[in-house]
Protein backbone atom coordinates (compact mmCIF):
# COMPACT_ATOMS: atom_id res chain seq x y z
CA UNK A 1 0.00 0.00 0.00
CA UNK A 2 2.64 2.33 1.19
CA UNK A 3 4.70 1.87 -2.16
CA UNK A 4 1.09 2.52 -4.47
CA UNK A 5 1.10 5.64 -2.55
CA UNK A 6 4.79 6.98 -3.43
CA UNK A 7 3.95 5.85 -6.83
CA UNK A 8 0.45 8.06 -7.17
CA UNK A 9 2.28 11.03 -5.26
CA UNK A 10 5.40 10.68 -8.00
CA UNK A 11 2.97 10.12 -11.21
CA UNK A 12 1.88 13.52 -12.08
CA UNK A 13 5.84 14.48 -12.06
CA UNK A 14 6.68 11.69 -14.14
CA UNK A 15 3.92 12.95 -16.57
CA UNK A 16 5.46 16.71 -16.74
CA UNK A 17 8.81 15.62 -17.43
CA UNK A 18 8.00 13.09 -20.47
CA UNK A 19 5.98 15.88 -21.93
CA UNK A 20 7.12 16.63 -25.24
CA UNK A 21 10.93 16.91 -25.36
CA UNK A 22 10.26 19.51 -22.49
CA UNK A 23 8.36 22.42 -24.68
CA UNK A 24 8.30 24.90 -22.28
CA UNK A 25 5.90 27.02 -24.74
CA UNK A 26 1.95 27.50 -22.71
CA UNK A 27 0.25 26.84 -26.29
CA UNK A 28 1.09 25.42 -29.22
CA UNK A 29 -0.15 23.95 -32.34
CA UNK A 30 1.48 22.21 -35.43
CA UNK A 31 -0.94 21.50 -38.09
CA UNK A 32 -0.70 20.74 -42.58
CA UNK A 33 -2.05 23.54 -43.98
CA UNK A 34 -4.74 22.09 -46.46
CA UNK A 35 -6.67 19.57 -44.47
CA UNK A 36 -5.65 21.60 -40.93
CA UNK A 37 -5.10 18.08 -39.47
CA UNK A 38 -3.15 17.99 -35.90
CA UNK A 39 0.37 16.79 -35.95
CA UNK A 40 0.72 17.92 -32.73
CA UNK A 41 -0.30 20.20 -29.92
CA UNK A 42 -0.93 21.16 -26.41
CA UNK A 43 -3.88 23.78 -25.10
CA UNK A 44 -4.26 25.32 -28.26
CA UNK A 45 -7.59 26.61 -27.43
CA UNK A 46 -6.39 28.48 -24.95
CA UNK A 47 -6.71 32.62 -24.99
CA UNK A 48 -3.20 34.25 -24.42
CA UNK A 49 -1.23 37.27 -25.11
CA UNK A 50 -0.40 37.28 -29.07
CA UNK A 51 2.39 39.90 -28.56
CA UNK A 52 3.67 40.71 -32.30
CA UNK A 53 2.05 38.05 -33.77
CA UNK A 54 -0.94 40.30 -34.13
CA UNK A 55 1.04 42.03 -37.02
CA UNK A 56 -0.29 39.06 -39.31
CA UNK A 57 -3.65 39.84 -38.86
CA UNK A 58 -2.56 43.88 -39.22
CA UNK A 59 -0.68 43.09 -42.42
CA UNK A 60 -3.77 40.29 -43.84
CA UNK A 61 -6.46 43.33 -43.37
CA UNK A 62 -3.82 45.85 -45.12
CA UNK A 63 -3.41 43.39 -48.23
CA UNK A 64 -6.65 43.41 -48.65
CA UNK A 65 -7.50 47.15 -48.57
CA UNK A 66 -4.33 48.64 -50.25
CA UNK A 67 -2.62 48.15 -53.53
CA UNK A 68 0.99 48.73 -51.85
CA UNK A 69 1.68 52.00 -54.12
CA UNK A 70 -0.31 54.51 -51.18
CA UNK A 71 1.38 57.25 -49.70
CA UNK A 72 0.86 57.24 -46.23
CA UNK A 73 1.61 60.03 -43.48
CA UNK A 74 1.40 59.46 -39.71
CA UNK A 75 1.26 61.86 -37.10
CA UNK A 76 2.98 62.85 -34.07
CA UNK A 77 1.27 59.68 -31.98
CA UNK A 78 3.93 57.60 -33.58
CA UNK A 79 6.72 58.94 -31.52
CA UNK A 80 5.36 57.71 -28.69
CA UNK A 81 5.35 54.10 -29.58
CA UNK A 82 7.86 51.68 -28.26
CA UNK A 83 10.58 49.86 -29.72
CA UNK A 84 11.02 47.50 -32.45
CA UNK A 85 10.08 50.70 -34.56
CA UNK A 86 11.13 52.17 -37.70
CA UNK A 87 11.47 55.66 -36.30
CA UNK A 88 9.10 56.84 -38.80
CA UNK A 89 8.69 61.02 -39.02
CA UNK A 90 5.38 62.51 -37.95
CA UNK A 91 4.80 64.15 -41.53
CA UNK A 92 6.77 62.13 -44.03
CA UNK A 93 5.27 60.22 -46.90
CA UNK A 94 5.81 56.54 -46.90
CA UNK A 95 5.02 54.00 -49.14
CA UNK A 96 2.26 51.72 -47.57
CA UNK A 97 4.13 48.54 -48.96
CA UNK A 98 7.55 49.99 -46.82
CA UNK A 99 5.08 49.89 -43.99
CA UNK A 100 3.68 46.75 -43.99
CA UNK A 101 7.50 45.38 -44.83
CA UNK A 102 8.43 47.19 -41.81
CA UNK A 103 5.63 45.60 -39.38
CA UNK A 104 6.60 42.00 -40.81
CA UNK A 105 10.50 42.09 -41.12
CA UNK A 106 11.29 44.41 -38.52
CA UNK A 107 8.42 44.25 -36.46
CA UNK A 108 8.25 48.22 -36.44
CA UNK A 109 5.27 48.94 -33.79
CA UNK A 110 4.94 52.24 -35.65
CA UNK A 111 4.58 50.72 -39.25
CA UNK A 112 1.73 48.69 -37.47
CA UNK A 113 -0.20 51.71 -36.31
CA UNK A 114 0.41 53.65 -39.25
CA UNK A 115 -0.76 51.35 -41.62
CA UNK A 116 -4.17 50.78 -39.16
CA UNK A 117 -4.58 54.43 -38.84
CA UNK A 118 -4.48 54.96 -42.66
CA UNK A 119 -6.80 51.97 -43.13
CA UNK A 120 -9.33 52.16 -40.42
CA UNK A 121 -9.45 55.71 -39.85
CA UNK A 122 -8.47 55.38 -36.26
CA UNK A 123 -6.47 51.99 -34.79
CA UNK A 124 -9.92 51.55 -32.86
CA UNK A 125 -11.57 51.15 -35.57
CA UNK A 126 -8.94 49.20 -37.58
CA UNK A 127 -8.87 46.79 -34.52
CA UNK A 128 -12.88 46.09 -35.47
CA UNK A 129 -11.79 45.27 -38.87
CA UNK A 130 -9.54 43.17 -37.27
CA UNK A 131 -11.93 41.08 -35.14
CA UNK A 132 -14.55 41.19 -38.21
CA UNK A 133 -11.96 39.40 -40.16
CA UNK A 134 -10.80 37.09 -37.45
CA UNK A 135 -15.17 35.92 -36.70
CA UNK A 136 -14.96 35.45 -40.43
CA UNK A 137 -11.94 33.25 -40.71
CA UNK A 138 -13.68 30.69 -37.87
CA UNK A 139 -11.25 32.51 -35.14
CA UNK A 140 -13.53 33.01 -32.76
CA UNK A 141 -11.54 33.37 -29.70
CA UNK A 142 -9.25 36.18 -30.27
CA UNK A 143 -9.59 39.37 -29.58
CA UNK A 144 -7.42 42.48 -31.35
CA UNK A 145 -7.72 45.69 -29.53
CA UNK A 146 -5.10 47.47 -31.19
CA UNK A 147 -2.38 46.83 -34.49
CA UNK A 148 0.45 46.07 -33.32
CA UNK A 149 0.57 43.47 -30.43
CA UNK A 150 1.73 46.07 -27.63
CA UNK A 151 0.58 44.74 -24.23
CA UNK A 152 -3.38 45.96 -23.56
CA UNK A 153 -5.95 44.21 -21.49
CA UNK A 154 -8.15 42.56 -23.45
CA UNK A 155 -5.98 41.60 -26.14
CA UNK A 156 -5.63 37.98 -26.98
CA UNK A 157 -5.58 34.92 -29.34
CA UNK A 158 -5.20 30.96 -29.05
CA UNK A 159 -2.51 29.04 -31.04
CA UNK A 160 -5.79 27.40 -33.35
CA UNK A 161 -6.90 30.49 -34.07
CA UNK A 162 -3.16 32.26 -34.86
CA UNK A 163 -2.81 29.11 -37.10
CA UNK A 164 -5.49 30.22 -39.33
CA UNK A 165 -5.22 33.26 -39.37
CA UNK A 166 -1.75 32.68 -41.25
CA UNK A 167 -2.79 30.18 -42.98
CA UNK A 168 -5.16 32.65 -45.11
CA UNK A 169 -2.78 35.05 -45.02
CA UNK A 170 -0.18 32.37 -46.48
CA UNK A 171 -3.00 32.18 -49.44
CA UNK A 172 -2.03 35.27 -50.62
CA UNK A 173 1.28 36.14 -53.02
CA UNK A 174 2.08 39.18 -51.86
CA UNK A 175 2.05 38.19 -48.00
CA UNK A 176 3.86 35.31 -48.80
CA UNK A 177 6.48 37.45 -50.58
CA UNK A 178 6.46 39.67 -47.09
CA UNK A 179 7.05 36.78 -44.32
CA UNK A 180 9.96 35.06 -46.67
CA UNK A 181 11.96 38.53 -47.05
CA UNK A 182 15.23 38.04 -45.37
CA UNK A 183 16.00 41.78 -45.72
CA UNK A 184 14.38 44.34 -45.81
CA UNK A 185 16.20 47.82 -47.24
CA UNK A 186 14.32 50.88 -45.96
CA UNK A 187 15.26 54.48 -47.40
CA UNK A 188 14.29 58.01 -46.37
CA UNK A 189 15.44 61.38 -46.27
CA UNK A 190 17.99 60.86 -43.91
CA UNK A 191 19.13 57.24 -43.42
CA UNK A 192 19.48 53.91 -45.61
CA UNK A 193 19.05 50.90 -42.82
CA UNK A 194 18.61 47.37 -43.54
CA UNK A 195 16.83 45.00 -41.57
CA UNK A 196 16.92 41.85 -41.41
CA UNK A 197 14.34 39.57 -40.74
CA UNK A 198 13.53 38.15 -36.56
CA UNK A 199 12.57 34.67 -38.15
CA UNK A 200 15.88 32.82 -37.39
CA UNK A 201 14.39 29.90 -39.29
CA UNK A 202 14.60 31.40 -42.58
CA UNK A 203 18.49 31.55 -42.67
CA UNK A 204 18.85 27.85 -41.06
CA UNK A 205 15.86 25.81 -42.07
CA UNK A 206 15.72 25.48 -46.00
CA UNK A 207 11.92 24.23 -45.33
CA UNK A 208 10.95 27.74 -43.83
CA UNK A 209 8.87 30.01 -45.86
CA UNK A 210 8.17 32.47 -43.73
CA UNK A 211 6.49 33.21 -40.06
CA UNK A 212 6.14 36.03 -37.67
CA UNK A 213 7.69 36.68 -34.31
CA UNK A 214 6.74 38.35 -31.12
CA UNK A 215 7.82 38.66 -27.75
CA UNK A 216 6.64 41.32 -24.55
CA UNK A 217 7.54 40.61 -20.75
CA UNK A 218 4.23 39.64 -20.48
CA UNK A 219 3.30 37.12 -23.38
CA UNK A 220 6.73 36.03 -23.74
CA UNK A 221 7.82 34.35 -27.26
CA UNK A 222 5.56 33.83 -29.54
CA UNK A 223 5.32 32.47 -32.80
CA UNK A 224 3.71 31.55 -36.53
CA UNK A 225 5.65 30.31 -39.08
CA UNK A 226 4.83 27.98 -42.11
CA UNK A 227 7.49 25.06 -43.18
CA UNK A 228 7.09 22.82 -46.29
CA UNK A 229 8.27 18.91 -46.79
CA UNK A 230 6.67 16.67 -49.44
CA UNK A 231 4.16 19.11 -51.31
CA UNK A 232 2.51 19.57 -48.20
CA UNK A 233 3.49 22.83 -46.02
CA UNK A 234 3.09 22.65 -41.96
CA UNK A 235 2.16 25.79 -39.78
CA UNK A 236 3.65 26.05 -36.60
CA UNK A 237 2.42 28.61 -33.68
CA UNK A 238 3.41 28.95 -30.43
CA UNK A 239 2.21 31.08 -27.50
CA UNK A 240 3.75 31.91 -23.90
CA UNK A 241 7.39 29.91 -24.78
CA UNK A 242 10.23 31.04 -22.70
CA UNK A 243 12.57 29.40 -25.13
CA UNK A 244 11.51 29.93 -28.68
CA UNK A 245 13.72 28.66 -30.60
CA UNK A 246 14.39 25.32 -28.91
CA UNK A 247 10.40 24.72 -28.35
CA UNK A 248 10.29 25.53 -32.09
CA UNK A 249 13.17 23.06 -32.99
CA UNK A 250 11.36 20.27 -30.90
CA UNK A 251 7.92 20.35 -32.32
CA UNK A 252 9.47 20.76 -36.14
CA UNK A 253 11.55 17.33 -34.74
CA UNK A 254 7.61 15.66 -35.11
CA UNK A 255 7.88 16.02 -39.33
CA UNK A 256 11.68 16.49 -39.82
CA UNK A 257 14.29 14.42 -38.79
CA UNK A 258 16.66 17.22 -39.28
CA UNK A 259 16.33 20.84 -37.94
CA UNK A 260 18.85 23.19 -37.19
CA UNK A 261 21.58 23.14 -34.56
CA UNK A 262 21.62 25.55 -31.47
CA UNK A 263 24.84 27.35 -33.41
CA UNK A 264 23.26 27.62 -35.90
CA UNK A 265 20.21 29.05 -34.41
CA UNK A 266 22.53 31.97 -32.81
CA UNK A 267 24.45 32.80 -35.65
CA UNK A 268 20.74 33.50 -37.31
CA UNK A 269 20.08 36.50 -35.22
CA UNK A 270 18.45 39.30 -36.64
CA UNK A 271 20.01 42.41 -36.46
CA UNK A 272 19.77 45.78 -38.16
CA UNK A 273 22.42 48.39 -39.97
CA UNK A 274 22.21 51.73 -40.39
CA UNK A 275 24.31 52.68 -44.19
CA UNK A 276 24.33 56.12 -44.09
CA UNK A 277 22.96 58.41 -41.58
CA UNK A 278 21.65 61.83 -41.26
CA UNK A 279 24.17 62.39 -38.60
CA UNK A 280 26.75 61.13 -40.49
CA UNK A 281 26.51 63.75 -43.52
CA UNK A 282 26.47 66.36 -40.60
CA UNK A 283 30.17 64.50 -39.39
CA UNK A 284 31.61 65.04 -42.76
CA UNK A 285 30.93 68.82 -43.34
CA UNK A 286 33.65 69.75 -41.43
CA UNK A 287 36.04 67.46 -44.00
CA UNK A 288 34.60 68.89 -47.18
CA UNK A 289 34.96 72.64 -45.81
CA UNK A 290 38.92 71.47 -45.38
CA UNK A 291 38.96 70.31 -49.08
CA UNK A 292 37.11 73.24 -50.30
CA UNK A 293 39.86 75.38 -48.32
CA UNK A 294 42.42 72.95 -49.97
CA UNK A 295 40.59 73.55 -53.50
CA UNK A 296 40.43 77.45 -53.73
CA UNK A 297 44.44 77.34 -52.91
CA UNK A 298 45.01 74.97 -55.67
CA UNK A 299 42.94 77.70 -57.42
CA UNK A 300 45.26 80.44 -56.33
CA UNK A 301 48.55 79.04 -57.02
CA UNK A 302 47.57 77.79 -60.15
CA UNK A 303 46.39 81.50 -60.93
CA UNK A 304 49.56 82.55 -59.66
CA UNK A 305 51.64 80.17 -62.14
CA UNK A 306 49.28 81.39 -64.81
CA UNK A 307 50.69 84.87 -64.28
Amino acid sequence: MRFVLVLFLLLPFSLAASEPNGVTAASYLLVEMDTFQIIAGKDYHRKLAPASTTKVMTTLVALEKLQGNESIVPGNEVLGIPRSKMNLVPGKTYRAADLMKGAMVESANDAAYALGVYVGGTEETFATMMNKRAIELGAINTNFRNASGLPIEGQYTTCYDLALIFREALWKDRFRELVSTRYFLFQDDFRRVQYKNHNRLLFCFQPAVGGKTGYTRASKHCYVGAFEKDGHIYILSLLGSRSLWADSVQILKTVYDQVPTDQELRLAKACSSTLTSYHARKETKPAAKKKLQKTKKTRKVRKTNEA
